[in-house]
């Protein structure tokens, strides 16, 4: 088969636009970019990885948006035919912090932004305090003396951004005041210093400003309480206790005076009614009243006063504290209104499928109210609770609801562990997945073996595999389905053992890497992690059972592609497992199947590279490994064996039209033969020859070298078995060979080799041809052949061209012995009858007037022989010839010895006849024709008197005027015999 192609590596050449921040779409052009969108491996754009916003539109365009790409760059583009490429432009990304209300196309670092806001008070600010106001409080320059690549790499870890973490202040400087004078520099940064002291004073002087009418009322009323202290204390000497205090409490018994004192206390404003005077202290003729009588009277007024100020406003008070608790009540709910809504909150998102959303809220709402103690707050929590519990089993319901892709299955995974759902998610999904592999594998299995046995061509089970391709289809890892049952009806349609194993190579590559990558990122506590989320508990002991259940897969894969095509490789194990991998009808029924197996060795070898690629374990790996050599075995057998039983029926196929060329004629056969063979042998260059990396060499087992050998010898003997078939074809089959080729008509003379109303050569003939094609196939097609097989890496080429060269010699000898037979038996069976015509007796005879006719008609008939073999091949003229000649003399040798009585005219008729056809054909002497003619004349006297003598050279010198026409083709032939034999 024709080799892969080469392809050149990718080259980028050109950019539009060269530059731009993160989300800039750039066109790439150049050349070699990819076969398809399927051949894009890779594209990097300034060291970051684009390649899933990357659009291949041909062979020289991709789209791509760029993603956080920093600095000058190059544009790499790899593919899967040619490899990594090279770059000739550069790309540069333009690096930029945006604010709070700017859109950006990659996520920002905006710590430094939020950092402070989330750790302090949030008071007001002025409107103009988040904007580009410069900081030193000096116009900002248009233009920049030095460009943003010197200045980069001038400062390659800085930013002239004030929000940076990496400020520069020279950057930032040489950016926006590179022209700016050093006088104007140095009142920018007693403006900095200004802005820093105020700020460091701003808040107590607020405060105070704000609140300073606050301030002096209650300087006021502390002023008026201690003067009202003081008053009481001087005049409590000088008044009775009793007579005073009775007067003074009696004054106070008025509402009016009641209601100003109790507003008076709560408004702590000076009391409006006089206190009474208090008696000083050593005043003649009084008794001293107690220190404390004083206050407990006022303590006893005040309650008082609280009572009947409660009796009159019970009702006002009733409907402030119902109005109070409302405004409480409201202000709970608005304040925790992320609680009460929660629950329809989780329903609501649960059905728009923001699973992340509920989680978050989740999450927020335990780590608030988990352990609070407010009923209220605990009844919620506890419905919240409920719709988690719900959502848990509905996420573990649909992450066991298969096919399903890896991204999906991750997704589910990491938020049944972000929602603390009990168990091990990740592994029962792993366990879950291989299970339901399993059984679509023996599902495929069971549908397409009841097809078979039902001869039934249209197979159902497309439907599965069509289920599986779709569920793939999004994340863009699956194939196209080899043959399409739709187009596959008639005579050529697939075998259902070849179906089966499209079917299970489609659901394997399209399962088995999904399955792999979820125990690898199990085991790597990569599903939650990647996405930032909570660490996962990782059973590491479950590693070697993951890897048990790989090989399950593959063990299950390969059995039932062996029971397909391998049955004898399942002898050995148990009945009870034999029958759970089917048993199929015999392969032989199948027809032409040997011509879909390089295809299945192909799609077998695809599953060896995908779980090559995986990593998966090298138990799994050996058995797909073992089973891809045993179908290239048996992929070559099958085609070996299909093709020898071809060849072998090339003889309905011969026309028996030759061919000319320099080495004589042959028909259509032998170059039939030779294409077929090489066909055979193209057509298995890939699945013999070419081992896939990792494969081992089929070549290097001596059992398959010697059925090897075996294989390729019966090839090539059984186009030797079709021209034994043509040579000694039958009376029956050459009549019904005639009937078929009653409209080809062969290319050679009609008055040569067969009348006008026949189409098909003579016997002899054909023994001719078919001998001429033997020697073709000998010397030409075998050694060619041999030559191929030896290119291909085919062992023992030499046992095996022995083995073939001694079937075509063995033929050859046989063909040849049947045509001289055919033509040497009438020519040497008339040399006695026309020895003796008319009554011929030696021994009384004439004088010869000339050569007897017997002698002419053998010479004519050698003639014949001649002009039939020049005709067909003449490379066999000298070998036929001699072996023509050599019956005749012995025939002559064997006539003479039997003569009794020779007269001196006897004499002369004898060695006349025996010189006559000894020199028609002295061109095919040999040894044993010489020695033959010598007994033949040694049994006839010698010629004594000169007159015989002087007859005998007339006669003879006739002979050869009469038959010059005729003795010309045997003197003029020319060609070298040894070659030949």
């Amino acid at each position: 088969m024709n080799q892969k192609k080469v392809h050149e590596p990718p080259k980028v050449t050109g950019l539009s636009p060269k530059e731009g921040p993160p989300g800039t779409k750039v066109t790439i052009r150049g050349e070699n970019l990819g076969i398809n969108a399927k051949d894009l491996y890779g594209l990097t754009i300034c060291g970051v990885n684009c390649l899933l916003l990357a659009e291949w539109i041909s062979p020289s365009k991709i789209t791509c948006r760029t993603t956080n790409c920093k600095g000058m760059g190059e544009v790499i583009v790899t593919t899967k035919s040619a490899g990594e490429g090279t770059c000739t432009v550069k790309f540069r990304g333009v690096q930029f912090l945006p604010n709070a209300l700017q859109e950006c196309s990659i996520w920002m670092d905006e710590s430094s932004i939020f950092e402070r806001h989330l750790t302090t008070i949030h008071r007001p600010s002025s409107p103009l305090q988040g904007g580009r106001e410069d900081p030193l409080g000096l116009a900002v320059e248009s233009t920049s003396v030095l460009s943003d690549e010197e200045l980069t790499s001038m400062f390659p870890m800085g930013s002239s951004n004030l929000a940076h973490k990496n400020f520069e202040p020279v950057w930032f400087l040489i950016e926006n005041h590179s022209s700016t004078s050093f006088d104007d520099l140095k009142k920018g940064l007693v403006h900095v210093q200004k802005q820093s002291s105020s700020l460091k004073t701003e808040g107590p002087q607020t405060f105070i400003k704000s609140n300073l009418g606050t301030f002096m009322n209650c300087q006021d009323i502390l002023a008026g309480f201690a003067n009202n202290l003081s008053n009481r204390e001087r005049h409590s000497r000088r008044w009775k206790p009793r007579s005073n205090t009775e007067v003074w409490i009696n004054t106070l018994q008025t509402p009016d005076d009641l209601s100003a004192i109790h507003d008076s206390l709560v408004r702590h404003e000076p009391l409006g009614v006089p206190l009474p005077d208090v008696a000083e202290e050593g005043e003649e003729g009084e008794e001293e009243t107690p220190r404390g009588y004083t206050l407990e009277k006022l303590e006893e007024s005040l309650i008082q006063c609280n009572e009947n100020a409660q009796r009159i406003f019970k009702s006002v008070l009733h409907r402030k504290d119902r109005a109070d608790s409302t405004r409480n009540a409201l202000n709970v709910l608005n304040r925790f209104k992320f609680l009460f809504h929660l629950p329809i909150t989780i329903e609501r998102n649960i059905k728009k499928g923001d699973y992340e959303v509920v989680i978050n809220d989740y999450e927020r709402a335990r780590q608030l109210f988990a352990d609070t103690e407010v009923t209220a707050f605990k009844k919620v929590y506890e419905e919240v609770e409920k719709r988690i519990v719900d959502l848990r089993v509905q996420l573990k319901n649909k992450l066991m609801e298969l096919p399903s892709t890896l991204d999906d299955q991750k997704k589910l995974i990491r938020y049944l562990v972000e929602l603390e759902a009990p168990g091990d998610p990740a592994w029962e999904c792993i366990v879950n997945q291989q299970h339901w592999l399993l059984k679509l594998l023996q599902k495929c299995k069971d549908d397409h073996l009841q097809m078979d046995q039902q001869n039934n061509p249209e197979p159902t089970s497309v439907t599965l595999r069509a289920k599986v391709h779709h569920s793939r289809n999004r994340s863009g890892s699956f194939n196209q389905m080899k043959f399409n049952t739709a187009d596959s009806e008639g005579k050529y349609s697939p075998p259902q053992r070849v179906l089966l194993l499209e079917e299970l190579v489609d659901v394997l590559q399209l399962t088995l890497p999904d399955f792999v990558k979820l125990g690898q990122s199990y085991f790597s506590a990569s599903i939650v992690a990647e996405a930032g989320g909570k660490d996962m508990n990782i059973d590491r002991s479950k590693e070697k059972n993951f890897r048990q259940m790989v090989t399950e897969v593959t063990v299950l894969f390969a059995n039932l592609v062996r029971a397909a095509f391998l049955p004898d490789s399942l002898i050995k194990i148990r009945k009870e497992e034999r029958a759970k991998y089917g048993f199929w009808s015999d392969t032989k029924q199948d027809g032409a199947a040997g011509a879909w197996l390089p295809p299945c060795v192909r799609s077998v070898r695809s599953v060896l590279g995908s779980m090559a690629a995986l990593d998966v374990p090298s138990s799994a790996l050996d058995h797909v490994h073992s089973l891809v050599a045993d179908l290239r075995v048996h992929c070559m057998e099958t085609l070996f064996i299909e093709a020898k039983e071809d060849i072998r029926g090339l003889h309905t196929r011969e026309t028996w039209v030759l061919q000319m060329d320099d080495h004589g004629g042959i028909t259509s056969l032998p170059m039939l033969f030779e294409s077929m063979v090489v066909d055979v042998v193209q057509h298995l260059q890939e699945v013999v020859s070419i081992a896939k990396a990792g494969e081992r060499d089929i070549f290097s087992d001596y059992d398959v070298q010697r059925k090897t050998v075996t294989l390729t010898s019966d090839i090539l003997k059984a186009f030797a078995g079709c021209l034994e078939q043509l040579a000694f074809m039958g009376e029956t089959e050459a009549d019904t060979h005639r009937l078929r080729l009653s409209e080809a008509q062969m290319r050679i003379p009609v008055s040569l080799f067969q009348s006008s109303e026949d189409s098909l050569p003579s016997m002899e003939q054909c023994l001719v041809i078919v001998l001429s094609n033997c020697n073709h196939v000998s010397q030409f097609v075998i050694p060619n052949l041999v030559e191929q097989f030896k290119k291909q890496g085919y062992p023992c080429m030499l046992e095996m061209e022995r083995n073939a060269q001694e079937a075509y010699i063995e033929l050859d000898e046989k063909i040849f012995e049947a045509y001289c037979e055919q033509k040497t038996d009438p020519l040497v069976g008339a040399l006695e009858p026309g020895m003796y015509a008319g009554h011929f007796d030696w021994g009384d005879c004439p004088k010869p007037t000339g050569v007897r006719p017997y002698i002419k008609e053998a010479v004519m008939c050698s003639v014949g022989i001649h002009a039939e073999v020049h005709a067909i091949a003449p490379a066999f003229m000298p070998r036929v010839m001699a072996r023509v000649l050599e019956a005749i003399s012995d025939e002559m040798a064997r006539l003479m010895g039997c003569i009794v009585e020779f007269s001196q005219n006897g004499a002369l008729h004898a060695r006349l006849e025996l010189a006559a056809m000894e020199e028609a054909l002295t061109a095919y002497r040999n040894a044993g024709t010489s020695d033959s003619f010598k007994e033949a004349l040694d049994s006839v006297p010698v010629l004594a008197r000169e007159e015989s003598k002087r007859l005998y050279n007339e006669h003879l010198i006739q002979f050869r005027n009469e038959m010059r026409f005729q003795l010309s083709c045997f003197t003029t032939d020319s060609m070298d015999s040894d070659a030949y034999y």
